[in-house]
């Protein structure tokens, strides 16, 4: 069964297919910002649930709840910085309460990071340029591919402010270089350790090299176990089911399992 039937069978809503290809044309063709940032720990964050009840998303913003004015600002810098009108953001553009819908984003993720006219990271624990070595989102599972994924990436520190000049903190042109001031590249390959010129980074130009990119995510965390499996999919080129509950160990079989058949 080809990818077009199955999205016509009966099992598949006339609603989710037409959301899926408005969805695809949309990060394909348009212009859109994409967060990139660690979520609040005191459970702040505004939801998806929060934005489509009116009354509650007015009492979060008057409430001046940390996690809305995350948002304000992420959508303020879109539009004014980078002239978009479109911006997504997983903890309100995603209904995590829909099992179908979770599973579909987090296969998809890699993809809507890639087709971003910009990726947006905001560095919640980083003033200056030193403190990013100690930042909690290079420790985190999921922003590893928020990090090679796109073509377009800035760095913001916690008060919103760049944390540079350039226009794109991946730039093309740029060689390494141990004598060179400290910059945001710099930085990101002390902190990483991932070479540079791996961050223009598209799954088939590392065929094989499976021990490397393995390395990438290996001192970094997750809050459920599963989804340090999950959260490499996209860097894998594989795409696997999203399944909480089976457990770390069984999610990372199935993981390289994909890997290695691929």
């Amino acid at each position: 069964m080809t990818e077009d039937q199955r999205k016509l069978t009966p099992n598949a809503s006339a609603f989710s297919v037409k959301r899926k290809v408005i969805t695809d044309l949309l990060a394909k063709h348009t212009g859109y910002a994409i967060l990139s940032h660690t979520w609040l720990q005191d459970s702040s964050e505004v939801t998806y649930q929060d934005a489509m009840d009116p009354v509650r998303l007015e009492e979060i913003k008057s409430g001046n709840r940390e996690g809305y004015k995350k948002l304000e600002r992420f959508c303020e810098i879109a539009q004014r910085e980078y002239n978009l009108t479109l911006a997504w953001m997983d903890t309100i553009c995603i209904d995590k309460s829909s099992s179908s819908e979770l599973d579909e984003s987090i296969r998809s993720m890699f993809n809507w990071y890639t087709f971003s006219a910009v990726c947006i990271v905001t560095l919640n624990q980083s003033i200056i340029l030193a403190d990013m070595e100690t930042d909690r989102w290079f420790t985190r599972g999921w922003t590893l591919q928020e990090l090679l994924a796109p073509r377009r990436i800035k760095f913001y520190n916690k008060y919103w402010e760049p944390m540079s000049t350039d226009e794109n903190d991946k730039q093309i042109n740029w060689v390494f270089q141990p004598e060179r001031p400290r910059t945001v590249e710099t930085m990101i390959q002390k902190v990483t350790g991932i070479d540079y010129s791996r961050l223009f980074y598209q799954p088939s130009t590392l065929v094989g090299k499976i021990a490397e990119r393995m390395s990438w995510a290996a001192k970094r965390r997750t809050t459920r176990g599963e989804d340090i499996a999950y959260s490499l999919m996209g860097i894998f080129g594989v795409s696997i089911s999203v399944a909480y509950g089976e457990g770390p160990e069984r999610a990372f079989f199935r993981l390289l399992e994909a890997i290695l058949s691929s």
